[in-house]
């Protein structure tokens, strides 16, 4: 071989760019390393320390280097479930619940595992979409407005899977709230409106709630 021809990328990866939220973050740094002045609006990294009982348990734990369960640990899963059954109010088992390196990698790994559309309500989140582009995915976009306080509805939701005539085409609606970047959220009746058509179509609603406790 060759090592001065170019490498074959995948199709689905060509053309890709770094993440803009990335991209914003390290300008901000060289920024400050000139001495500037920086309102760094980039990523959604938590101003708060670290909870002294999570860095408790995590040094606790440091030392074990055994294969962990696929899944999660036990425990955990089992305080995940907890969580949500004192939040949300709903019946969560720990065989519900799966622990990832985080909700980006899992929200690519639904996808992954999930074959169809994807439908993605916009303005959105950045990484939504090369996510699917990266699988391969086909993308529908449902544009939301200002006069609606870009708050997606039944309606568009039903509208962007009658658009295409086999309505039984498997399909994925990213729903995130409150909303990157709008800071939109629903009331429960808007949620139940859409996740009513979700399922007359048996649509998979990826639920995004990162910023669900603010």
């Amino acid at each position: 071989m060759n090592h001065k021809e170019p490498v074959s990328l995948n199709l689905n990866v060509r053309g890709l760019g770094v993440s803009a939220t990335l991209a914003i973050k390290d300008q901000c740094k060289r920024l400050r390393a000139a001495g500037r002045h920086v309102f760094d609006f980039g990523l959604g990294q938590s101003p708060f320390p670290v909870p002294l009982s999570v860095v408790e348990e995590l040094r606790a734990h440091a030392a074990e280097k055994d294969y962990l369960p696929v899944t999660g640990l036990r425990a955990l899963r089992d305080a995940v479930a907890k969580f949500h059954q004192r939040l949300d109010h709903v019946e969560v088992r720990p065989d519900h619940v799966m622990v990832g390196p985080g909700s980006k990698e899992l929200m690519f790994l639904l996808q992954l595992v999930y074959y169809g559309e994807i439908l993605i309500p916009t303005p959105c989140w950045v990484s939504y979409m090369p996510q699917a582009q990266m699988l391969g995915r086909r993308v529908s976009r449902i544009h939301t407005r200002r006069e609606d306080r870009w708050r997606l509805t039944r309606e568009m939701v039903s509208r962007a899977i009658e658009v295409v005539q086999d309505d039984s085409r498997p399909r994925i609606l990213v729903l995130n709230y409150p909303d990157n970047p709008t800071g939109l959220s629903y009331d429960a009746d808007s949620l139940k409106e859409i996740a009513a058509v979700c399922r007359k179509y048996g649509v998979v609603v990826l639920s995004d709630e990162i910023y669900g406790q603010l």
